[in-house]
């Protein structure tokens, strides 16, 4: 018996040290993202796992290291001089500004809705004065909330209306965007910008709680798209069919350097199954044309690996 019971623990322990070997031959593909693609990206990781339960997708904390990171994400307007590696885009994030909905500034903009110039006015500090500066400086008092690290919008923000970041008004937070709708939830004088997926909630398609857009003077068929009921879905609807003025929308994708099969494996997928949920966590797709482009250069490059 006392045998028996022994050739069966050996086994279970041969088995066992079998699992943890192929579970440490596994390897891993970490991916460094920001805070508002990273429900989208986990999303991709699950689904991805069904299909290839032999490939590890993890999304990389504080603890990897930048050597062991395989896909990096990137925003485009911030990177796009910075970036030595591949950039694949896998979508388009959209910027609103937005307020908390007891901020006075909301019944002053909903008779003089904001404009290029006051948006401006608003957001950006200016080196000359105009000489008409007070016909378009809000008389509430304003506190304007941006971002302050590498992964923040408020690089494209500024971008578009032709400043960098460093002259926006106001406080500047450190940490991820998300902070900054924390910030006018509290402050009745806050105002700011982000991108969809953190100023609406994914679940319910609508503003996360307290949140109203700022007025803006789009044309008049579009400003139902941004009143008090707006619905994620119908607004990247529309963003997506045409530019809306006064609204940014940059690329966001993966900077990546390795030539790893696993990995543009993983992007073939991202391009082609995975943009299925993009606009479930606020993120537009890829243009048309850049999508049919970056599909076919991913599969040559396949194609050449698999002939090795």
């Amino acid at each position: 018996m006392k045998t028996r019971s022994l050739i069966l623990a050996l086994f279970v322990f041969a088995i066992t040290a079998s699992v943890s070997a192929q579970d440490e031959a596994k390897e891993t593909i970490y991916i460094k993202s920001t805070r508002f693609a990273s429900p989208l990206i986990e999303k991709w990781i699950t689904e991805y796992s069904k299909a290839n339960p032999d490939v590890s997708i993890k999304l990389a904390d504080n603890t990897v290291k930048a050597d062991d990171i395989s896909l990096k994400v990137v925003i485009a307007n911030k990177n796009k001089q910075q970036v030595s590696e591949q950039v694949l885009f896998f979508g388009r994030y959209a910027i609103l500004p937005v307020a908390g909905k007891e901020n006075p500034l909301l019944g002053e903009l909903s008779k003089k809705k904001l404009n290029d110039k006051r948006i401006k006015d608003l957001f950006f500090e200016k080196d000359i004065p105009d000489e008409d500066e007070d016909s378009s400086t809000p008389a509430t008092e304003v506190t304007i909330y941006s971002g302050n690290n590498e992964e923040s919008v408020a690089h494209s923000f500024a971008s578009y209306f032709g400043y960098t970041s460093s002259s926006l008004k106001g406080k500047k937070i450190s940490g991820d965007d998300v902070f900054l709708i924390n910030a006018i939830q509290k402050d009745k004088t806050g105002i700011t910008f982000n991108a969809l997926g953190n100023i609406f909630d994914i679940s319910s398609r609508k503003l996360k709680a307290n949140i109203s857009i700022l007025p803006l003077d789009v044309k008049k068929e579009y400003r139902s798209y941004f009143g008090e009921s707006v619905d994620i879905d119908n607004l990247m609807g529309l963003l997506e069919s045409e530019p809306v003025n006064l609204i940014p929308v940059e690329n966001i994708g993966f900077a990546y350097t390795a030539e790893n099969k696993s990995v543009k494996e993983f992007l073939v997928w991202v391009l082609t199954e995975g943009k299925a949920f993009n606009h479930s966590y606020g993120i537009l797709n890829p243009d048309d044309k850049l999508l049919s482009h970056q599909i076919k250069k991913l599969d040559e490059v396949l194609y050449t690996m698999n002939l090795r």
